[in-house]
């Protein structure tokens, strides 16, 4: 027994580091406005990428609207504005985004821009096993980085998916239901045949 105590106690001070270091868990919160709507945000997370540059996407819901969401795109380390996000799934589906939110882009401390997205396209970025995404800057740059590849998922993935089931429980109407809802090998990016 005293053998595996050293062995334990390393273990939890690693994971106790590790955890000091990043949240495991999407910070999904639900609240209710002042008008009695109810609210879901998610905090923003970054996709699969290894440059500074990296996107980052964060997510808003209100009852008031039970059909949109606003997603947040954010550009880090550049100082041009964020005009727009290409979503792509397998090999040919391309969701374009560039309508902008009334909704203000919570403050990141570098670009960000809300636009108003359907619930599908959320429930896509939570389930598509392969993914990736384009951002678009005012400076007529984009940058491309990895949402899912299927051998590598990004936290935006889970980020979604909390925040994607939080919408369904609170009554958010999220349109048709995503093919892959998060089974075991359609989460590691296994297609059916």
């Amino acid at each position: 027994m005293k053998f595996f105590w050293p062995t334990g106690v390393v273990c939890a001070v690693l994971l106790a580091g590790c955890a000091g270091q990043q949240t495991l868990v999407p910070q999904v919160r639900q609240a209710v406005a002042d008008g009695g709507a109810k609210t879901v945000t998610v905090a923003p997370e970054p996709l699969a990428c290894t440059r500074t540059q990296c996107p980052v996407l964060a997510g808003a819901w209100s009852s008031a609207k039970t059909g949109l969401a606003v997603l947040t795109v954010g550009l880090p380390h550049q100082s041009a504005e964020v005009t727009g996000a290409d979503f792509h799934f397998g090999s040919s589906q391309v969701v374009r985004v560039r309508s902008r939110s009334q909704a203000p882009a919570p403050t990141l401390g570098f670009p960000a821009t809300a636009f108003d997205v359907p619930m599908t396209l959320v429930g896509q970025i939570a389930y598509a096993p392969r993914s990736w995404m384009r951002v678009y800057t005012a400076d007529g740059r984009s940058v491309d980085e990895t949402i899912n590849s299927g051998e590598q998922r990004s936290r935006v993935v889970d980020a979604m998916h909390h925040f994607f089931t939080t919408i369904e429980a609170a009554g958010g109407n999220t349109g048709t239901e995503p093919a892959n809802r998060g089974g075991l090998f359609d989460r590691l990016g296994f297609e059916k045949k």
